[in-house]
């Protein structure tokens, strides 16, 4: 699967209200009119504009998710997606720690999704894992150096059940897709403004963070650049029986002085900041005699987990610029494990 970037698009209503008096005529107009209204979405930093389908009305906020993310070869891609309710419930406010534990996108259908992408990219093969996602494809309008296609009907509905599929089949269907195509325009754009906004979330192959260490001191991402590695440590107080690796973290800690390059280990907390949380790691960190550094967790690099994360407890090593360079560690280690991790990374550099 290619690596997804979630970006936010700056979203504006596109379509007045008509007001006055009016004929029956015209008041049933009006709350066409006014229905569209509602529907209709602007992503000014791609230039796109649209109104999702009537049909779709039923479903959005509860079945059909919608995602705007980048990744390799495309600019931006506005996705749909179908979600059972059922499955849906596993993301429900309220069940953020349970929703951590899962990739949201294990379990959508595509529905459909528009991709911004330099022109020659849809010509070239860059983008053929988009387009084996998907039965229809699509070429709307150009902008510039850049194209933007329409993709419609996963290729893949094996999540579906047979209810599912009778519902997904109306919202998917050629006269949907068709609705939403005919609403589209698009207007001139500044490409520099969506990579701005992409590269500043940290959602990428670079940790970022501007937050508190548990002890309440300022630290930001900048630490990395004190070290030739950091051993970074995602893990969730909601998440202890079995995983609760502060002894091995200081075992680490301790044993990494030794080595000729300087190594560091941070543990992000990540249902932080939250007060019962804090006190309950303070108290474990301090059964454990640690010394390392931990850290409550900032919007940044919330975002990064949530979007990377498959759940807790996860490992990663992080270089001097704050780049990963390692794989994703899943599950509770032991200190061997962990110091043969970073003393084979510092023997390749």
């Amino acid at each position: 699967m290619k690596k997804l970037i979630y970006v936010f698009l700056s979203a504006v209503l596109a379509f007045g209200a008509l007001s006055g008096c009016s004929t029956k005529k015209e008041e049933e107009n009006k709350v066409s009119a006014d229905d569209a209204q509602s529907r209709a979405v602007g992503l000014d930093d791609i230039g796109l504009y649209y109104v999702t389908p009537a049909v779709w009305a039923e479903y959005q906020g509860t079945n059909i998710i919608p995602q705007t993310v980048t990744s390799d070869g495309a600019l931006a891609r506005v996705i749909y997606g179908y979600i059972s309710s059922e499955d849906a419930e596993i993301f429900a406010e309220g069940n953020e720690e349970q929703a951590l534990e899962e990739d949201i996108n294990d379990y959508i259908t595509p529905i459909c999704e528009i991709t911004v992408a330099e022109t020659n990219n849809f010509k070239n093969g860059k983008l053929s894992y988009i387009d084996e996602a998907y039965e229809n494809k699509q070429e709307l309008d150009t902008q510039g150096d850049y194209s933007y296609y329409i993709y419609s009907v996963s290729t893949d509905k094996s999540l579906l059940s047979e209810e599912d599929l009778a519902v997904y089949e109306i919202i998917s269907s050629e006269e949907t897709i068709q609705e939403l195509t005919d609403s589209l325009f698009t207007k001139e754009f500044n490409p520099d403004d969506v990579k701005t906004v992409a590269e500043s979330l940290g959602l990428s192959d670079y940790i970022t963070f501007e937050t508190k260490t548990l002890e309440g001191d300022d630290i930001s991402s900048t630490c990395f650049g004190d070290y030739d590695v950091t051993l970074l440590n995602f893990w969730g107080t909601y998440a202890l029986e079995n995983s609760n690796e502060q002894a091995v973290l200081q075992e680490v800690y301790e044993k990494a002085q030794s080595l000729d390059k300087k190594v560091n280990v941070i543990n992000a907390v990540v249902d932080t900041p939250d007060e019962e949380a804090e006190k309950l790691v303070k108290e474990l960190k301090e059964e454990a005699g640690g010394k390392f550094t931990t850290i409550v967790m900032d919007e940044t690099l919330a975002n990064w987990a949530t979007e990377n994360l498959e759940g807790v407890p996860t490992t990663i090593l992080v270089d001097s610029d704050g780049k990963i360079v390692s794989d994703q560690v899943k599950g509770a280690k032991g200190t061997d494990y962990y110091m043969e991790l970073i003393e084979t990374y510092l023997n390749e550099q």
